[in-house]
């Protein structure tokens, strides 16, 4: 970065509004963090410079540019170390002398004058010291290769922080390359508008036709953006942006943004009217692309939430649950997703929608039931499968179960056409009490089968089948006890190749527990034994079974039984192929 400083000019600014007015009190921050020495350039040297200048210690000659650390400023900076008493007086601007600089931060109360410059109203305060900038791309926006909207499309940003005093950056001056099918193109064949802001305020608007871009001798297209006046506060960080509305978009253009390449691109005036130059080069580029159509496609995803056991009490609430995991799928364009309507049962106090770990839309339930996720503006990519999640708070006292549906999507195509996709997802219900087991499986056993009755040799051997499902009980009791499990607190069924289900002769035979209840927040581990009665009609020769436990009864003293039916799909044994001899 090369900064070059004049003499005060004056320039005709397109946007400026100039305007006297009257202050009393200027804070100056000096912010000297580097040792420098003879033979140092750059902007701390500037910055070095202008803080001598102001002690009346140094003048630079007439035609010298800041930023050299020469005999000159030596010479300012020996004068400054005797004035301070800081030993031994070198000339080397080292951590004595920088901390005694910095000491010598203050707020000078002055009656002082200060311009105005520009729409924003901002002021510049001339204390009569010239304030220096550092200057790189900021790191929004980003290069982007699929551009689709046209509007306030934000290409370039420059990120200045302030030193010594506050500037005002006055004029930008862009180079800006189109590239289309046919090569090179002026770039008002794209743009018909350039914008420069702060933050969220425009600061200036250039409506852009044919001439608007002074092209160069090599061929480089230019604008400068004038008449801004964003001012830069000393001590502080801000950061200019550049957005483009384009035409529409027939075919692909690609667009590289930066400052002129010539060098003293940006220019920035001081309150006390000294007027710098720097340069940037560093680029953006991006792909604006033709807008076309998506279709958006909504399903189940494959990592599905199961229902779970919530505690609650009077004063605690349940925070984030998982209710839906749902995904969504553009083919032939991006799809961006503009509303997201669902319905609940239960009574969750507020809703979000999560793409990943980041909150993309939150949401209030309203009467019957209904949650409407608006403002979304998630784009999903072509070709592209996303997973959103959907979580719920419940308040205090919360108690029975709850679900969430996703009825409808509302998504934009690349063209700006609305459109809807009403499949709906459903997600598993979630159940809330005062006390809760949370039951766990810990492996999936294997089915042994065991000959009871025949011969291997003839076809009346019987089998009897059986599985032990080792399953882990945590009490989540808000200090209460859970009775222990016995045999009777758990059901089981068989499963064949069709995945058909029954009881019939299917008995949980023994269970083995520590002989205790479980406190809260204790972990028990309890062994269960499933056994399949030969004479069960399912029991065919060849046929494959599968053992799954079908509910678990758990208990908290003081509180009603609860038999849980729910959360057990994975409590399944592995199947087995059971063959006569």
């Amino acid at each position: 970065m090369k900064k070059i400083l004049t003499a005060a000019l004056v320039f005709a600014l397109a946007l400026s509004v100039v305007a006297p007015v009257a202050t009393s009190a200027q804070s100056m921050t000096n912010a000297f963090n580097t040792n420098l020495k003879l033979g140092a350039r750059g902007a701390d040297v500037v910055a070095l410079q202008s803080f001598l200048e102001s002690k009346g210690l140094l003048t630079m000659p007439a035609g010298v540019a800041k930023g050299y650390f020469g005999g000159l400023t030596k010479s300012a900076v020996v004068a400054y170390q005797i004035s301070k008493s800081v030993t031994p007086a070198s000339g080397y601007f080292g951590p004595l002398t920088r901390a005694t600089a910095n000491s010598e931060t203050t707020t000078t109360t002055t009656t002082t004058t200060t311009t105005t410059t520009g729409t924003t109203g901002t002021t510049v305060t001339n204390t009569g010291v010239e304030g220096v900038v550092d200057v790189k791309i900021a790191t929004t926006p980003v290069n982007d290769l699929n551009i689709r909207t046209q509007t306030d499309v934000p290409v370039y940003g420059i990120e200045f922080r302030g030193r010594i005093a506050d500037v005002a950056v006055q004029t930008v001056d862009l180079q800006v390359s189109v590239t289309g099918t046919s090569g090179a193109e002026n770039p008002s064949t794209l743009i018909n508008t350039i914008k420069v802001w702060d933050g969220s305020n425009v600061l200036a608007t250039m409506p852009v036709n044919s001439s608007t871009f002074v092209k160069d001798s090599t061929s480089r297209y230019y604008v400068r953006l004038s008449g801004l006046n964003f001012v830069v506060p000393t001590g502080t960080t801000k950061v200019l942006t550049v957005s483009f509305s384009t035409n529409s978009i027939d075919s692909t253009r690609t667009v590289v943004v930066k400052p002129y390449e010539l060098g003293n691109n940006i220019r920035t005036v001081s309150g006390n009217g000294v007027s710098s130059f720097y340069t940037l080069l560093d680029p953006r580029t991006h792909g604006f692309v033709k807008p076309g159509t998506s279709a958006l496609t909504t399903s189940a995803t494959a990592v599905v939430t199961r229902s779970q056991n919530y505690r609650v009490s009077s004063t605690t609430s349940a925070l984030n649950v998982p209710l839906l995991n749902w995904t969504a799928r553009s083919t032939e364009g991006d799809s961006k997703i503009v509303t997201v309507y669902a319905s609940t049962t239960g009574s969750p106090s507020s809703v979000v929608l999560m793409d990943g770990s980041t909150v993309i839309a939150s949401a209030n339930v309203v009467s019957p039931n209904t949650v409407i996720f608006t403002n979304v503006d998630n784009v999903v990519p072509k070709d592209t499968t996303k997973t959103y999640t959907v979580k719920a708070t419940y308040e205090a006292n919360t108690t029975g179960s709850s679900s969430v549906t996703i009825k409808k999507v509302d998504y934009e195509t690349p063209a700006g056409n609305t459109s809807s996709v009403t499949s709906t997802v459903t997600g598993a219900p979630v159940y809330f009490y005062l006390a809760v087991a949370k039951p766990a499986i810990v492996s999936n056993p294997s089915i042994v089968a065991t000959q009871i009755g025949g011969s291997s040799a003839t076809s009346t051997n019987t089998l009897k089948l059986e599985s032990e499902f080792v399953i882990d009980i945590t009490a989540d009791t808000n200090g209460a006890l859970l009775n222990k499990p016995v045999v009777a607190d758990f059901a089981a069924v068989a499963i064949n190749s069709s995945d058909v289900a029954t009881t019939t002769g299917v008995t949980v035979k023994s269970i083995s527990v520590p002989n205790q209840n479980i406190a809260d927040g204790q972990t028990i581990r309890a062994t269960v034994k499933v056994e399949l009665d030969p004479t069960n009609a399912m029991f065919t020769d060849g046929a494959a079974y599968r053992f799954g436990i079908a509910s678990i009864k758990w208990q908290a003293v003081g509180q009603s039984q609860v038999t849980q039916t729910w959360g057990l799909e994975d409590f399944l044994s592995t199947a087995s192929t059971i063959i006569k001899r």
